[in-house]
Protein backbone atom coordinates (compact mmCIF):
# COMPACT_ATOMS: atom_id res chain seq x y z
CA UNK A 1 0.00 0.00 0.00
CA UNK A 2 1.46 3.30 -1.23
CA UNK A 3 1.86 5.68 1.64
CA UNK A 4 -0.45 9.21 1.25
CA UNK A 5 0.62 12.00 -1.13
CA UNK A 6 0.97 14.99 1.18
CA UNK A 7 -0.13 17.77 -1.25
CA UNK A 8 1.05 20.75 1.12
CA UNK A 9 4.87 19.49 1.41
CA UNK A 10 4.67 19.40 -2.14
CA UNK A 11 3.67 22.50 -2.58
CA UNK A 12 6.29 23.76 -0.22
CA UNK A 13 8.72 21.88 -1.73
CA UNK A 14 7.75 23.59 -4.94
CA UNK A 15 7.53 27.03 -3.56
CA UNK A 16 10.82 26.69 -1.78
CA UNK A 17 12.62 26.22 -5.18
CA UNK A 18 11.22 29.62 -6.17
CA UNK A 19 12.63 31.65 -3.39
CA UNK A 20 16.06 30.02 -3.38
CA UNK A 21 17.13 32.92 -6.10
CA UNK A 22 17.16 35.76 -3.35
CA UNK A 23 15.29 38.22 -5.44
CA UNK A 24 12.25 38.64 -2.67
CA UNK A 25 14.98 39.68 -0.06
CA UNK A 26 16.64 42.15 -2.89
CA UNK A 27 13.08 43.60 -3.20
CA UNK A 28 12.50 43.80 0.46
CA UNK A 29 15.90 45.48 0.75
CA UNK A 30 15.03 48.22 -1.65
CA UNK A 31 11.77 48.75 -0.28
CA UNK A 32 13.20 49.18 3.32
CA UNK A 33 16.21 51.47 1.94
CA UNK A 34 14.18 53.59 0.41
CA UNK A 35 11.55 53.77 3.06
CA UNK A 36 14.47 54.92 4.81
CA UNK A 37 15.80 57.59 2.83
CA UNK A 38 11.75 59.24 2.15
CA UNK A 39 10.84 58.49 6.22
CA UNK A 40 8.18 61.37 6.70
CA UNK A 41 7.76 62.46 2.83
CA UNK A 42 4.86 63.07 0.98
CA UNK A 43 6.83 60.30 -1.24
CA UNK A 44 6.73 57.21 0.74
CA UNK A 45 3.46 56.35 0.66
CA UNK A 46 2.73 56.67 -2.94
CA UNK A 47 6.04 54.67 -3.52
CA UNK A 48 5.55 52.00 -1.28
CA UNK A 49 1.62 51.61 -2.66
CA UNK A 50 3.57 51.04 -5.62
CA UNK A 51 5.88 48.68 -4.60
CA UNK A 52 3.32 46.54 -3.33
CA UNK A 53 1.03 46.83 -6.38
CA UNK A 54 3.37 46.01 -8.91
CA UNK A 55 6.17 44.24 -6.76
CA UNK A 56 4.81 40.85 -7.64
CA UNK A 57 5.27 41.90 -11.43
CA UNK A 58 8.85 42.88 -11.11
CA UNK A 59 9.39 39.52 -9.10
CA UNK A 60 7.93 37.60 -11.63
CA UNK A 61 9.90 39.39 -14.43
CA UNK A 62 12.94 38.63 -12.74
CA UNK A 63 12.24 34.98 -12.05
CA UNK A 64 11.38 34.90 -15.75
CA UNK A 65 14.89 35.80 -17.04
CA UNK A 66 17.14 34.39 -14.52
CA UNK A 67 15.45 32.21 -12.35
CA UNK A 68 13.18 29.71 -14.49
CA UNK A 69 16.28 29.33 -17.06
CA UNK A 70 17.73 27.59 -14.60
CA UNK A 71 15.68 25.49 -12.60
CA UNK A 72 12.53 25.43 -14.50
CA UNK A 73 8.96 26.70 -14.29
CA UNK A 74 7.04 25.77 -11.31
CA UNK A 75 3.16 26.98 -11.32
CA UNK A 76 2.10 26.72 -7.86
CA UNK A 77 -1.44 27.20 -6.74
CA UNK A 78 -2.87 30.93 -7.00
CA UNK A 79 -3.63 32.26 -3.50
CA UNK A 80 -6.80 34.23 -2.85
CA UNK A 81 -6.34 37.92 -3.03
CA UNK A 82 -9.13 38.51 -1.08
CA UNK A 83 -8.26 36.73 1.94
CA UNK A 84 -4.67 37.45 1.74
CA UNK A 85 -5.30 40.96 1.78
CA UNK A 86 -7.78 40.90 4.60
CA UNK A 87 -4.89 38.46 6.75
CA UNK A 88 -2.17 41.11 6.53
CA UNK A 89 -4.98 44.01 6.67
CA UNK A 90 -5.96 42.09 10.14
CA UNK A 91 -2.69 41.36 11.11
CA UNK A 92 -1.67 45.15 11.30
CA UNK A 93 -4.54 46.30 12.80
CA UNK A 94 -3.63 43.45 15.79
CA UNK A 95 -0.56 44.73 15.95
CA UNK A 96 -0.76 48.26 16.20
CA UNK A 97 -4.07 48.03 19.14
CA UNK A 98 -1.64 45.80 21.02
CA UNK A 99 1.52 48.81 20.85
CA UNK A 100 -1.01 51.44 21.57
CA UNK A 101 -2.54 48.97 24.97
CA UNK A 102 1.22 48.53 25.54
CA UNK A 103 2.06 52.43 25.16
CA UNK A 104 -0.79 53.42 27.23
CA UNK A 105 -0.39 50.64 29.93
CA UNK A 106 3.32 51.68 30.70
CA UNK A 107 3.43 54.97 29.47
CA UNK A 108 0.20 56.20 31.26
CA UNK A 109 1.05 59.94 32.10
CA UNK A 110 3.20 60.40 29.39
CA UNK A 111 1.42 60.37 26.32
CA UNK A 112 3.04 62.12 23.87
CA UNK A 113 3.28 61.86 19.90
CA UNK A 114 7.08 61.93 19.92
CA UNK A 115 6.56 58.05 21.80
CA UNK A 116 4.61 56.41 19.35
CA UNK A 117 7.53 57.60 16.82
CA UNK A 118 9.96 56.25 18.78
CA UNK A 119 8.19 52.72 18.81
CA UNK A 120 7.97 52.64 15.37
CA UNK A 121 10.76 50.50 14.91
CA UNK A 122 9.35 48.25 16.99
CA UNK A 123 5.91 48.21 14.89
CA UNK A 124 7.86 47.71 11.64
CA UNK A 125 10.02 44.82 13.42
CA UNK A 126 6.60 42.98 14.43
CA UNK A 127 5.05 43.44 10.60
CA UNK A 128 8.49 42.02 9.40
CA UNK A 129 8.28 39.29 11.61
CA UNK A 130 4.77 38.64 10.27
CA UNK A 131 5.78 38.70 6.82
CA UNK A 132 8.61 36.50 8.02
CA UNK A 133 6.12 33.82 9.49
CA UNK A 134 4.13 33.80 6.31
CA UNK A 135 7.05 33.41 4.20
CA UNK A 136 8.04 30.09 6.77
CA UNK A 137 4.66 28.98 6.67
CA UNK A 138 4.67 28.46 2.28
CA UNK A 139 8.62 27.38 2.16
CA UNK A 140 8.86 25.17 4.97
CA UNK A 141 12.72 27.52 5.31
CA UNK A 142 13.01 27.94 9.04
CA UNK A 143 15.91 30.61 8.19
CA UNK A 144 12.87 32.77 8.30
CA UNK A 145 12.05 32.20 11.76
CA UNK A 146 15.64 33.63 12.23
CA UNK A 147 14.95 36.74 10.21
CA UNK A 148 11.75 37.21 11.75
CA UNK A 149 13.26 37.46 15.26
CA UNK A 150 15.88 39.59 14.38
CA UNK A 151 13.90 42.04 13.06
CA UNK A 152 11.16 41.92 16.04
CA UNK A 153 14.55 42.12 18.14
CA UNK A 154 15.70 44.97 16.91
CA UNK A 155 12.97 46.90 16.31
CA UNK A 156 12.82 46.62 20.34
CA UNK A 157 16.50 47.90 21.01
CA UNK A 158 16.38 50.74 18.29
CA UNK A 159 12.73 51.60 20.14
CA UNK A 160 14.43 51.67 23.60
CA UNK A 161 18.08 53.93 22.33
CA UNK A 162 16.97 57.39 22.84
CA UNK A 163 17.82 58.67 19.34
CA UNK A 164 17.72 62.60 18.58
CA UNK A 165 15.31 63.24 16.79
CA UNK A 166 13.59 60.76 17.73
CA UNK A 167 12.18 60.34 14.01
CA UNK A 168 15.62 59.00 13.23
CA UNK A 169 15.15 55.60 15.21
CA UNK A 170 12.68 54.33 12.48
CA UNK A 171 14.96 55.23 9.96
CA UNK A 172 18.33 53.79 10.76
CA UNK A 173 15.96 50.62 11.52
CA UNK A 174 15.19 50.65 8.26
CA UNK A 175 19.02 51.34 7.08
CA UNK A 176 20.08 48.55 8.37
CA UNK A 177 17.36 45.76 8.23
CA UNK A 178 17.00 47.35 4.14
CA UNK A 179 20.86 46.78 3.42
CA UNK A 180 21.27 43.58 5.35
CA UNK A 181 18.58 42.53 3.38
CA UNK A 182 19.77 43.32 0.01
CA UNK A 183 23.18 41.94 1.20
CA UNK A 184 21.59 38.33 1.66
CA UNK A 185 19.58 38.49 -1.48
CA UNK A 186 22.48 39.81 -3.42
CA UNK A 187 25.14 37.12 -1.79
CA UNK A 188 22.09 34.16 -2.07
CA UNK A 189 21.58 35.12 -5.52
CA UNK A 190 25.01 34.87 -6.68
CA UNK A 191 25.28 31.58 -4.79
CA UNK A 192 22.09 30.50 -6.91
CA UNK A 193 24.01 31.73 -10.08
CA UNK A 194 26.70 29.93 -9.62
CA UNK A 195 25.31 26.59 -8.47
CA UNK A 196 22.61 26.04 -11.18
CA UNK A 197 24.84 27.65 -14.24
CA UNK A 198 23.24 28.86 -17.28
CA UNK A 199 25.85 28.29 -19.49
CA UNK A 200 25.74 24.78 -18.69
CA UNK A 201 22.49 24.64 -19.87
CA UNK A 202 23.36 25.97 -23.15
CA UNK A 203 26.61 24.21 -23.89
CA UNK A 204 24.12 21.16 -23.40
CA UNK A 205 21.39 22.48 -25.91
CA UNK A 206 24.15 23.30 -28.40
CA UNK A 207 25.59 19.50 -28.28
CA UNK A 208 22.25 18.02 -28.68
CA UNK A 209 22.07 20.71 -31.91
CA UNK A 210 25.45 19.63 -32.90
CA UNK A 211 24.61 15.68 -33.00
CA UNK A 212 21.37 16.02 -34.65
CA UNK A 213 23.38 17.97 -37.75
CA UNK A 214 25.83 15.13 -37.45
CA UNK A 215 22.77 12.33 -37.83
CA UNK A 216 21.48 14.71 -40.90
CA UNK A 217 24.71 14.60 -42.54
CA UNK A 218 24.95 10.80 -41.79
CA UNK A 219 22.01 10.53 -43.66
Amino acid sequence: MSDEIDLDEIERKAYRETVKDGFTEILLGVMLLYISLTWMSSVTPPFTALLIIFGPRILEALKQRYTYPRIGYVKLKDEDGVKLATGIFGYMLVVIALLVVFLGAVYRDSWTSDLFYRWTPTLVGALLLGAMLYSQGRSGENRYYVYGIISLLGGIAFSLYDFEPVMRGLGSYLQLFGGASLLIGLVTFMRFRDRYPLQKLEENELESSEDTMNLDEGQ
